[in-house]
């Protein structure tokens, strides 16, 4: 387990919990799902306490990574945007496909 990220993760996840569902389900169906399939993945990571996932999840884990990339680069309004951002770079975080940019917060 990576420390760094594990903890990130879970920082990141506490305040992603804590945001309020943007409405978009009429726009982007699959975002839902998406978001789904993410959220029960990063919960079991971060309750884990171990940081890890299966091989499984990691598929799944990267297919909702995908969407919901498509999904940021089309949605409209900073609660909506900064909601996907944060899925976004959680995924990233675990999957471990963070570049120097983002560790820079650019």
């Amino acid at each position: 387990m990576n420390k760094a990220v594990f903890d990130e993760v879970s920082v990141l996840w506490a305040q992603h919990v804590g945001q309020p569902y943007p409405s978009m389900a009429e726009v982007f169906p699959d975002f839902v799902l998406a978001d789904s399939y993410m959220a029960g993945i990063v919960t079991s990571y971060v309750g884990s306490q171990r940081g890890a996932i299966d091989a499984e999840q990691r598929r799944i884990l990267s297919s909702c990574a995908r969407d919901l990339r498509w999904v940021s680069k089309r949605v409209r309004g900073c609660e909506a945007r900064a909601y996907v951002a944060r899925s976004v770079r959680i995924t990233d975080q675990i999957l471990g496909r963070v570049t120097l940019a983002d560790r820079h917060g650019q």
